[in-house]
């Protein structure tokens, strides 16, 4: 007979399955925690049940029960010398988490004087005092050393906690913390910006028998380097789920290390969705040491377009005749809630809460936190100094595990071609264009949360120069530049091209837009509206019996704006003569809120101020960056190589795979210029001998779309030429002051979109048509993130 898989958890035991509830611990998780004391006096079994809430964390319980921030330490100390010596030991034992991350924070310092009571002395007073414990969270005690937890105590007893977050404590970890036996049975580990190397860590790792039960690790702010990760990589193999590798200096050549990661996890790319996703194929050309292996995407009729009416239906379960398959045999349904990385989620599990109880001892190794191994699937690479090229490079190279990934700001790639001569020293784009696809289920099959530069959605990169004000630089990127990367990628990502993903944080969004950049961010919002509205409409099908399960969509978007150069004297200038005061009595625009009724005053607009940046030139010089067609008769051949000797559209190439050389044959167009842009800048840039080496990659569905033949290879750095401005414009004075909050705009999208919402909702009752109208508002969690203006510090009211 069959088995039906579960993927999600253990079944219960036969104990479980037969045994009666207790209607006491239904109720508890709404019982007010101020109540838990005098309920532990009620009777054994009332005890039973809140004793655990209660003795849990004592530190948050206190808290609750209003203990003054000021009184912390006394408290503390008092608790750990005095009180929890004459507790009953089976009390002590209820207390699993000591969380310190809100604990004594308006303390000078988390320590005392030169008595015996000090905080090291307390740790090592841990183990023999609460033997059960098994989270431990320091996060930001800068004065706490993490070493006084692993010393073991004079009256025995080594602590081995399940979970241990020490970031931001400002100590040195020596070797002996990581080799002492007391971290053998840690799950989750944060050691993030602590100072000093991880040699300790890697170290034990590599050892045999060393960290075994390691799932989920987080080095945000450790200055880690390639060679660093790579070894952390080879020593936890597919050990952790969770890696955190943000905040430090990593760049592409980390992607082969992260791959391993995945070593011998079985591929979740199949044929099985073909006529929904598509499927994928090797090319005829193996592929490219650079590039890695050519995959392209074939086709079903309409999984170009997004459009098939199953692709709301969640995967079928899968089946065994024996009933035993891997955690990793086969892709998530799409339906099942992302498992979270956080500390606090990880706590709840291990070691329970306030509202829930903590696991028995025997439970734990069977928790999906701290069962076998899956190989990575959460992974955070924000702040390094990977490029577009490598994210894509990770999304094709790995078998499709990740279910969270972000990757806030990954540098343009430029694929080795210096920027043109008229840019200063230093100009770079951030972003990713064309890359959409690999973020469809046919590559990216378990991805459910995603953290990605804003031009992922809006094809708007980042510039970053100098001799340019902020505003000018928003300008010309939102103008020319969004031109130039709409011509050469004109797919951008929407909400059905993934409908499994169901959390989307855009980063690096400014605050001021010409229009477009906004245009973009309501059309985004008006897709996920339709894309829930369709699986509204899927959702009675799926009802009926044997009727498959729906996916949810995207239920969260994040919006992360950057500083408002309004606000900011370096917005308008980059001169140092700034009106200062002027700029100081600007308006205060109220906070944001999307649905509560505010009136908001508008900011007064500051007097056109003088723009400059270096190397100016005209639209019309700039806007030649894409050449047309104009003026060019149908049969004028270009007169370049590698076009004056060779009458076929590919030329012979030279590539390496698993270092050994072959010939491919490499697409560069027919040379007659004609009506698409992209292909006329793509052949006008193979005039430069640099533009035909580097990396060679198969062509896209963003090619593809611009104009590229189907399965072709072709020259990326060639291609990527043509988003690349070869001199900058100068803004008009009412160009730039004419910009308009994105955010404000926003604001007036979602009330708009709630009303017609709100009024086909009342029409519903009385008029069918009318509830079948098309609102456009979006019902999922939208939320907006502003970064504080440089000019609330220099201002002389924010000091007081």
């Amino acid at each position: 007979m069959a088995h039906r898989q579960d993927r999600h958890q253990q079944p219960p035991s036969y104990q479980d399955a037969v045994s009666r509830l207790d209607w006491l611990a239904l109720v508890a998780p709404y019982v007010a925690v101020t109540d838990y004391p005098h309920l532990c006096s009620v009777n054994s079994h009332f005890c039973s049940v809140f004793a655990p809430r209660l003795w849990n964390d004592p530190l948050r319980t206190v808290r609750v029960l209003g203990l003054e921030p000021s009184h912390d330490l006394d408290w503390y100390f008092h608790f750990v010398f005095v009180r929890a010596p004459r507790t009953r030991p089976s009390v002590l034992r209820l207390v699993t988490v000591l969380d310190f991350r809100d604990f004594a924070k308006d303390n000078t310092q988390f320590s005392s004087d030169d008595s015996p009571k000090t905080v090291p002395e307390t740790f090592r007073r841990l183990p023999t005092l609460f033997p059960r414990l098994r989270c431990i969270l320091l996060d930001g005690h800068v004065e706490a050393d993490p070493a006084s937890l692993a010393a073991t105590h004079a009256s025995g007893g080594v602590l081995q906690p399940l979970l241990l977050s020490i970031a931001d404590c400002d100590v040195h970890l020596s070797m002996s913390f990581f080799t002492s036996g007391f971290l053998r049975n840690i799950v989750h580990l944060d050691v993030s910006c602590l100072p000093g190397s991880l040699q300790g860590l890697l170290t034990t790792a590599q050892a045999p028998g060393g960290l075994p039960h390691l799932r989920i690790l987080k080095a945000k702010g450790r200055e880690l380097d390639d060679s660093a990760v790579e070894s952390l990589c080879e020593a936890f193999r597919r050990r952790l789920w969770s890696f955190d590798l943000s905040d430090n200096k990593l760049s592409n050549s980390i992607i082969a290390a992260l791959a391993t990661m995945h070593a011998g996890a079985t591929a979740l790319r199949t044929d099985a969705h073909f006529e929904v996703e598509g499927t994928l194929l090797r090319s005829a050309d193996p592929g490219d040491d650079l590039y890695g292996p050519f995959m392209l995407i074939r086709e079903s009729d309409v999984s170009a377009e997004f459009c098939h009416p199953d692709r709301y239906f969640a995967d079928a379960p899968a089946y065994s005749v024996d009933g035993v398959y891997g955690h990793d045999s086969v892709r998530s349904d799409g339906r099942a809630p992302l498992r979270s990385d956080a500390a606090a989620s990880i706590k709840t599990v291990l070691a329970g809460g306030l509202d829930h109880p903590a696991p028995d001892d025997a439970q734990l190794t069977q928790l999906d936190v701290c069962s076998a191994p899956y190989g990575l699937t959460h992974l955070d690479l924000t702040g390094n100094r990977l490029t577009s090229f490598g994210v894509d490079k990770l999304l094709r190279t790995t078998p499709g595990q990740l279910k969270s990934l972000a990757c806030d700001a990954p540098l343009l790639e430029t694929y080795g071609v210096p920027w043109p001569s008229a840019w200063p020293k230093g100009t770079k784009m951030y972003g990713i264009l064309g890359s959409a696809h690999t973020f469809r289920p046919v590559f990216s099959s378990n991805l459910q949360a995603l953290r990605i530069h804003h031009s992922f959605v809006t094809q708007i990169p980042t510039l970053e120069t100098t001799g340019m004000s902020t505003m000018a630089r928003l300008w010309f990127a939102e103008t020319m530049i969004r031109d130039f990367s709409e011509t050469a990628y004109p797919q951008a990502f929407a909400p059905d091209m993934n409908p499994r993903l169901t959390s989307l944080t855009l980063t690096k969004i400014p605050r001021r837009s010409v229009g477009p950049l906004t245009s973009k961010l309501t059309h985004f919002l008006r897709l996920a509206a339709l894309q829930e509205q369709a699986i509204g409409d899927t959702s009675p099908s799926a009802r009926r019996r044997r009727s498959p399960a729906v996916l949810r969509g995207i239920r969260h978007i994040r919006l992360e704006f950057e500083t408002d150069p309004v606000e900011d004297p370096a917005g308008w200038s980059n001169e140092d003569d700034l009106d200062a005061n002027r700029l100081m009595d600007m308006g205060v625009e109220e906070g944001f809120s999307f649905f509560q009724n505010e009136n908001i005053v508008p900011k007064p607009k500051l007097p056109p101020r003088p723009v400059a940046a270096p190397h100016m030139t005209s639209a019309s010089e700039t806007s030649a960056a894409v050449p047309s067609s104009a003026g060019t008769g149908p049969s004028a051949r270009l007169e370049h190589e590698p076009y004056t000797l060779n009458t076929s559209e590919y030329i012979d190439h030279t590539l390496r795979w698993a270092g050994k050389p072959y010939e491919a044959r490499v697409w560069i167009g027919n040379g007659i210029p004609g009506t698409c842009a992209a292909v006329n800048a793509y052949m006008t840039a193979l005039c430069d001998p640099t533009m035909r080496t580097g990396i060679v990659g198969p062509a896209t569905p963003a090619h593809v779309k611009a104009g590229v033949p189907a399965g072709a290879l072709l020259f990326y750095a060639a291609w990527n030429a043509i988003v690349v401005p070869k001199a900058a414009r100068t803004p008009s004075k009412a160009e730039v002051h004419n910009m308009h909050d994105v955010i404000t705009a926003l604001k007036a999208h979602r009330l708009k979109t709630r009303a017609a919402y709100e009024t086909a909702r009342d029409r519903a009752g009385t008029d069918e048509a009318a509830a079948a109208e098309p609102h456009l508002f979006w019902s999922g969690k939208l939320e907006v993130v502003t970064q504080q203006s440089m000019a609330d510090y220099r201002s002389s009211r924010y000091w007081r």
